[in-house]
């Protein structure tokens, strides 16, 4: 059951169209932690102390993940904390989605990824940052490719595409 539980969370957070490398979906979901809590009742699973979450190209680290899920083990919620917790993604043509949040929240109903505290969102070309987003709070649609950021002063940083010739 705990496999089944498990599986369900990853293959919901890891369908996120606009966060797809296409093959990734393909890929073994890997889960490791220093413990797991499944509490059937109340349809929530923790995993706990240094948590890595990997399905081809995509990792997650946290110190905590937890997953609320409905009565018929359809995903509602889940939510990483860490100092910070992390999430990486290769995209379809080589770009990288990095984030980095103390808490990150993704919610299936709406797909939409909160990121809380120390929030940051990149998008990654070779070594090089494309654009970055930093606020208290970024919410990113996943669905749209829509991102917001908000609560308190925002920075973005954008590089330019091609370099010109002198």
């Amino acid at each position: 059951m705990t496999e089944k539980i498990a599986l369900i969370f990853v293959s919901v957070l890891f369908s996120i169209s606009a966060f797809a490398l296409s093959t990734d979906r393909e890929q073994p979901i890997l889960i490791e932690a220093d413990k797991a809590t499944i509490d059937n009742i109340k349809r929530v699973a923790i995993y706990e102390g240094d948590v890595i979450i990997t399905q081809g190209t995509i990792r997650i680290n946290a110190n905590t993940v937890t997953l609320n899920y409905t009565q018929k083990q359809d995903i509602d919620k889940v939510t990483a904390v860490g100092k910070p917790a992390r999430f990486k993604q290769r995209l379809d043509g080589g770009d990288e989605i990095r984030a980095n949040a103390k808490q990150m929240e993704y919610n299936a109903l709406k797909n939409t990824l909160y990121l809380h505290e120390e929030a940051e969102l990149r998008k990654v070309k070779g070594n090089k940052d494309i654009y970055t987003s930093n606020a208290p709070r970024i919410i990113y649609d996943t669905q749209n490719g829509i991102i917001k950021a908000d609560r308190g002063r925002v920075f973005v940083k954008i590089q330019p595409q091609h370099t010109p010739k002198k």
